[in-house]
């Protein structure tokens, strides 16, 4: 059975624009996704701050942490377009597929590598930039270096009180 077959098996969910798969540092379900349809965006949180790291496209995987060595969400996601389908890898199916796809396999290793790679290509130059800001403010004293940190794009889904739902 090939990947495609595989993932027409896999259970779904559908989630709508503002509502939180998960967040970060939350116990893991050992659970990872694969988005059928719609646009997520991740987010970490840094020195306080939810800072957007990239966003998750139709045909892409994530939460394979989980699946490998059930750990805490290492990042937040968040649905951006009107509603996204996602179909859910549970650590049985992750196994089946693996089995019966290896190209499945390959392709999760190479966009797991990828990802490290431009995730701290990321963080290098969000801390490369506050270490400016910081600096700046340092020479100019209410300059506002830090006002534009996050561009308006911090969602309010972060709040303690919103349930995530892919946990």
């Amino acid at each position: 059975m090939g990947l495609k077959e595989s993932l027409a098996k896999l259970s779904m969910i559908n989630i709508k624009r503002g509502e939180v798969l998960f967040k970060e540092g939350v116990p893991s379900n050992g659970a990872m996704f694969f988005l059928f349809e719609g646009q997520l965006d991740i987010y970490k949180q840094i020195e306080g701050k939810h800072i957007k790291l990239r966003s998750i496209l139709p045909g892409e995987f994530f939460g394979e942490m989980a699946i490998i060595n059930n750990s805490p969400r290492a990042a937040s996601i968040v649905v951006v377009s009107e509603t996204a389908k996602l179909g859910i890898i549970n650590r049985t199916t992750f196994v089946q597929m693996s089995q019966e796809s290896p190209e499945f396999l390959f392709l999760l290793l190479k966009k797991v590598i990828e990802r490290l790679y431009e995730t701290d290509g990321k963080i290098r130059a969000i801390k490369r930039k506050q270490d400016e800001d910081s600096m700046i403010a340092k020479i100019i004293p209410g300059s506002g270096a830090n006002a534009d940190d996050n561009e308006g794009n911090q969602p309010e889904p972060f709040s303690d009180d919103i349930a995530p739902i892919g946990e």
